[in-house]
């Protein structure tokens, strides 16, 4: 499991926000809602393992070669898996909306080094990542509602 791409742009924030409060919008609540939610944009890649008012669990599969689409992750969460090592290379493109359309605004392209690693990742704006390295991605991502999820 490789998560280099997603570990070297993160940037560590207080666990403290991890229960935001949040009105119970939809977007937090049901995240799928929105058009690009990683699970809605990049279905291919992303996969609900388990979702309740609490939390939502998504396996992340990227093959060597792959390219997600543009999505976002509205949600704080925490990052799991093993980091990449040899054969591991990702380019990781972050965007913003423009007159109703993408634009890119940075790319950086990341080698991993190897390793297990859990890390906290706040909301992601629009971005995507493409695996140009030789070996596949998987890694686990909780995502953390806030509670005024539980409450509806």
């Amino acid at each position: 499991m490789r998560i280099a791409a997603i570990m070297l742009v993160l940037v560590p924030v207080p666990v403290a926000l991890a229960q935001q409060h949040l009105p119970p919008e939809r977007m937090f609540c049901e995240p799928e809602s929105h058009p690009h939610d990683a699970v809605a944009a990049a279905p291919y890649s992303h996969r609900v393992m388990y979702e309740d008012e609490h939390v939502r669990v998504l396996e992340i599969r990227l093959p060597p070669g792959a390219s997600e689409p543009i999505h976002i992750h509205a949600l704080p969460s925490v990052i799991h898996g093993e980091t990449g090592g040899t054969g591991a290379k990702f380019v990781y493109t972050e965007y913003r909306m423009e007159n109703g359309k993408f634009v890119e605004v940075a790319s950086n392209e990341v080698t991993p080094t190897g390793g297990v690693r859990a890390v906290w990742s706040p909301p992601e704006g629009p971005h995507a990542i493409t695996n140009v390295g030789a070996v596949g991605v998987r890694f686990t991502r909780v995502e953390i509602k806030p509670e005024s999820c539980a409450a509806r």
